[in-house]
């Protein structure tokens, strides 16, 4: 009864306020938080990704809105501040012109240069198209640039092309997707078979 009488006097709640106010100012001028923004990447480190995707799928298009490369990946990991994407395991499809068949594409990584619209393709990379009624070719070699402004993809590293009928091995190539021109750099031999 003593404790309530003395909580119910004006100048003791004025002075139990008072005490609070300051415990509260004491707390906010020790605390160790920082007033300024903290950086993301500052906190995570610069080889973390800003965000990743599992089963990610990319599609792109041309001007018109036609198809012109699907990409599906296990995981995919974007770097904002370097405009990159890094993607594990790539496969893709590249689709030319309407009623040509489309390029199959594998590689062990790939990495997607969002400013330059280009994918660096990494690691046992393996290119391959089976068209209607025609040879099925495949391509294969260590590294392999996809400029999909330009439509070309091209590489300096040897280079392993075959059919049904030949192989041919190169230095360097260069292809137009929507041409289907082909171009080997140097160092060019062939073998031909044709009663395979």
């Amino acid at each position: 009864m003593a404790a309530e009488a003395l909580f119910t006097r004006p100048w003791v709640r004025t002075l139990g306020l008072a005490v609070t106010i300051v415990a509260l100012f004491f707390l906010l001028w020790q605390s160790d938080e920082s007033s300024e923004p903290v950086d993301a990447a500052a906190l995570r480190g610069e080889s973390e990704p800003d965000g990743f995707v599992v089963n990610g799928r990319y599609l792109s298009f041309d001007e018109t809105g036609r198809l012109t490369a699907h990409f599906e990946s296990p995981r995919i990991e974007q770097f904002e501040a370097r405009n990159e994407t890094i993607m594990e395991s790539p496969n893709a499809t590249l689709y030319g012109d309407p009623g040509n068949a489309p390029w199959e594409v594998q590689a062990n990584k790939g990495q997607f240069m969002e400013a330059d619209d280009l994918v660096y393709l990494t690691g046992d990379v393996r290119v391959s198209q089976q068209p209607q009624g025609g040879r099925p070719l495949t391509l294969t070699t260590s590294t392999l640039t996809l400029d999909n402004t330009k439509r070309t993809v091209y590489t300096d590293a040897p280079v392993e092309l075959t059919d049904s009928f030949s192989l041919t091995r190169a230095t360097g190539m260069k292809a137009w997707i929507d041409d289907r021109i082909l171009e080997l750099d140097s160092e060019v031999e062939g073998r031909y078979e044709p009663g395979k």
